[in-house]
């Protein structure tokens, strides 16, 4: 008998683990059974028919990633890769910017629009420590405020609110685990979880779907996340 179980332990077919790097993150997982994942770099898509749910890099989330951000762009700069240099400005995104006062958010950026206007090259070198600089005015996101920042982008409408928030630690990783519904009817739920990890925003979510089938495969990948540094890309 114990031979018999034995072989069919030995049979049963492994977990479906996969490995992703995720832009900051490199993120270990269990793939749900039946569903299928997309590699799109900094945004990993899980679908099973008209279900989806988004695992993506939602860029830094604290002052010292942010510096290393305008940091990056300044190395590409000093390269000679101008263009690359110009679009990770414009790609930068940081929940101190949303929250901060037009006159903070102006001593950030004005450095480099002014620079950039007048096409000085040499201003435009300068104009990365400036930014630096600014960042120490900017206001500390409190968790609350990150929570707005992740749920509530400006550019949605906000139908929805939060019908209950946990913190549980997985694999390491201080996680945020927000179910929501809709305000008035408390039907057409959704989920988001979310972790900092080593200065960046990870952000898991359902997208679309039946929520009755996206939950579980929601629950399974939160809960077999293993999430670390990124091997750093050549620039």
């Amino acid at each position: 008998m114990a031979l018999v179980l034995a072989s069919m332990s030995g049979c049963a077919k492994a977990p479906n683990t996969e490995t992703a790097d995720v832009g900051h993150h490199r993120v270990r997982f269990v793939l749900p059974k039946d569903w299928e994942r997309l590699d799109h770099g900094r945004q990993q898509l899980f679908r099973m028919g008209e279900n989806q749910i988004s695992l993506v890099d939602e860029g830094p989330a604290t002052p010292e990633a942010l510096v290393a951000e305008v940091q990056a762009a300044a190395n590409l700069w000093q390269a000679g890769r101008r263009k690359d240099a110009v679009q990770r400005i414009r790609e930068i995104r940081h929940p101190a910017l949303r929250f901060a006062s037009s006159g903070q958010r102006l001593s950030f950026w004005t450095p480099w629009t002014d620079a950039t206007y007048g096409r000085d090259s040499v201003a435009i070198g300068d104009a990365f420590g400036k930014m630096i600089e600014a960042i120490d005015l900017l206001p500390v996101v409190a968790p609350e405020s990150l929570a707005e920042y992740v749920l509530f982008p400006p550019s949605t409408f906000r139908r929805k609110e939060v019908a209950r928030q946990d913190s549980t630690t997985i694999h390491g990783a201080d996680w945020i685990d927000v179910q929501l519904w809709d305000m008035v009817s408390h039907m057409n739920r959704s989920r988001v979880a979310y972790v900092v990890n080593r200065g960046y925003l990870l952000v898991l979510s359902t997208d679309h779907g039946l929520y009755e089938v996206s939950a579980p495969a929601f629950e399974a990948l939160l809960a077999s996340m293993e999430v670390t540094a990124a091997t750093p890309a050549t620039p």
